[in-house]
Formats: structure tokens, C-alpha cells, sequence
């Protein structure tokens, strides 16, 4: 079983759309998220510690998002959980990173009105199904994907 997460949030960042060295298309972006409650006692809102998840999104919805999403929007984002372990860069002790490898990408329609439009297909970069043990592969491709960079369009 996959951890499934479901968030809301503002972009921290534009998002950084970046092609891989075998073709593939990846978006990086940034969330920020917190909640808010009324203190009865002090009679005002008050704000939580902000949480801060990155979100990679591959392939036609790395483009969709890049064409669509700008540094402040508020986005719900529906995707698979990982983490990923490293050694800090100063030898202190191995460090954990999460991030949303995600699935959906779409405008919180609780603060805009959206105008739906579909993205013309070039039939050469239609993606094909991946095959048995293609993670392995999103995998490699994700650590290439520091190869191009290009600015997302707003």
C-alpha cells in the first residue's frame, strides 16, 4: 500500500519545469501550507507553523502545471508520499526529505473561477503507458533532471 496525500496550499515559488536527459518533462514546485483557529481567549485568529512539501510532477501534468501555476496560487494537490534519505552535506547525520510524486494538480476553486482549456497534442511526445518497473526508471530520470532548465510560462 502507498501512502496517498491529499493538500492544499500556496505556492511558494514559480514552478521549474525541467527535461531530463532521456526526454522526460518534470515540474518542481513548492508548497507552503498551514491552518488557521480562533483563540476565544485573545478573541483573533491565529496561524500555525507554515508546512513546506516539495511536488514533482511529471510528464503532460509537469506541462500543465508550468503553462498554468504562478509563485502565491493556491493549489490542492492529490499524489503518492516519499522519502527519500541522504547524507547532510556538512557531515552531520543522514537527513530524511519528503516530496509528492503527484497524480492531480488543480486551482482551489474556493478563491478563483477557473476557464477550463485543453492543451493541444503533439502525437510525437504523447506519452505511452509505462511499463512493469518503470519507478525504477522515474527514479533514474529523477535524478537527471537537473539536465534543462526552462522558465515556466505564466
Amino acid at each position: 500500500m502507498e501512502p496517498q496525500v491529499t493538500m492544499t496550499g500556496n505556492l511558494v515559488s514559480d514552478p521549474v519545469r525541467r527535461v531530463t536527459a532521456s526526454g522526460v518533462v518534470v515540474t518542481r514546485l513548492r508548497i507552503a501550507s498551514n491552518h488557521r483557529k480562533f483563540d476565544r481567549d485573545r478573541g483573533e485568529w491565529i496561524s500555525a507553523d507554515p508546512v513546506y512539501l516539495d511536488i514533482n510532477c511529471w510528464r503532460q501534468l509537469g506541462d500543465n502545471v508550468a503553462a498554468s501555476l504562478k509563485k502565491g496560487d493556491s493549489v490542492l494537490v492529490s499524489g503518492r508520499l516519499t522519502m527519500r534519505e541522504y547524507d547532510d552535506a556538512n557531515g552531520g547525520a543522514r537527513r530524511q526529505s519528503y516530496a509528492v510524486e503527484a497524480i492531480s494538480v488543480s486551482p482551489d476553486l474556493c478563491r478563483y473561477v477557473a476557464m477550463l482549456g485543453r492543451p493541444a497534442r503533439d502525437p510525437q511526445s504523447v506519452t505511452e503507458t509505462p511499463a512493469p518497473g518503470a519507478d525504477a526508471e522515474a527514479a533514474a530520470d529523477q535524478s537527471e533532471a537537473a539536465d534543462v532548465v526552462t522558465p515556466s510560462a505564466a
